[in-house]
């Protein structure tokens, strides 16, 4: 499986190198035009070419046969099985909305035309705030191509480490669920679980609910950091090139017949993406925040006086 790296980012590197590790694609390239060849300074910016030497001669001895590239051109584009558009530089942490979602379009933008002509059919994967809104932006500009949205996934991994934390036992026998928009995340406490032991019989509804307000309150435009994205994206692409058809709480494309949308919800992933929505069993409070949440992601997510 060919994966190509988009964006000038440092987590390029750590996503990169945790896929040589699992061996989950065959080749990896950086697409980057946005690097400058020489530093402020007038020197020769090495940096990147660096990085990339450091990463290959790390992959021999660790005996990985990923092959590790970086290219300045679109055309790199053509093969890719997986696109990732990652964070800009400097795209981290707290940042106001609207600047959010200008410079996550503005990236986006750079690199539509030459999926468009080099990739039409690709798997891409949004990893950069806000999360839906980016993934909408991309999915209407392209028209028929799968896009996931991952930015907003580190609600589901809060959700986990809490749980686990609240009732002192082992993260890997907890599951957890959560679903939303770039807004807010509301977890489903019907379909947390440890060891399948459901939540209600470990914790009581006053913990319960606490534990969910936590969650809701967290600040819906700061990623969940690094290593959490990373491991968010290590993830995903493990599902897709193993045909894992695993269920997670993603970006994904939510149409009827009057709205299309993107939202955080329970999907099917594997060798072709998404391939399917898992239905839910919602409580009337729960329907009632879905519509709220369709109706916010549909008024935000509306590009018609955007430039596509």
């Amino acid at each position: 499986m060919k994966i190509v790296l988009l964006g000038n980012s440092q987590q390029a590197l750590a996503v990169a190198w945790g896929l040589c590790q699992s061996e989950s694609a065959r080749e990896i390239l950086f697409v980057s035009d946005v690097m400058p060849n020489t530093n402020r300074f007038g020197q020769p910016n090495v940096g990147m070419q660096g990085n990339l030497q450091d990463l290959m001669e790390a992959n021999a001895l660790s005996t990985s046969d990923t092959v590790v590239s970086f290219s300045r051109s679109v055309e790199g584009l053509s093969g890719a099985d997986v696109i990732i558009l990652l964070p800009p530089m400097g795209h981290a942490g707290f940042r106001a909305a609207q600047a959010s979602k200008t410079t996550g379009i503005a990236l986006a933008r750079k690199f539509v035309p030459g999926i468009q002509q080099y990739a039409p059919e690709v798997k891409i994967l949004v990893a950069t705030l806000p999360g839906n809104y980016i993934a909408a932006w991309v999915h209407q500009a392209l028209g028929t191509a799968q896009v996931i949205g991952l930015a907003n996934g580190t609600a589901t991994a809060h959700l986990t480490a809490e749980i686990a934390k609240h009732l002192g036992v082992s993260v890997k026998d907890v599951t957890a669920l959560a679903i939303g928009n770039d807004q807010g995340m509301y977890p489903l406490p019907q379909y947390c679980r440890v060891n399948g032991i459901p939540l209600a019989q470990l914790m009581s509804e006053t913990d319960i609910q606490g534990l969910c307000e936590a969650v809701a309150q967290r600040c819906r435009y700061a990623t969940g950091g690094q290593y959490t994205l990373v491991s968010h994206i290590l993830q995903v692409v493990s599902a897709i090139a193993l045909d894992k058809k695993r269920v997670m709480s993603l970006g994904t494309h939510i149409s009827s017949d009057a709205t299309s949308v993107y939202l955080n919800v329970p999907a099917k992933i594997g060798q072709d993406g998404v391939e399917g929505i898992v239905p839910l069993v919602l409580t009337a409070e729960q329907r009632e925040q879905f519509k709220q949440l369709v109706a916010q992601s549909a008024a935000e997510q509306n590009f018609s006086g955007t430039a596509l």
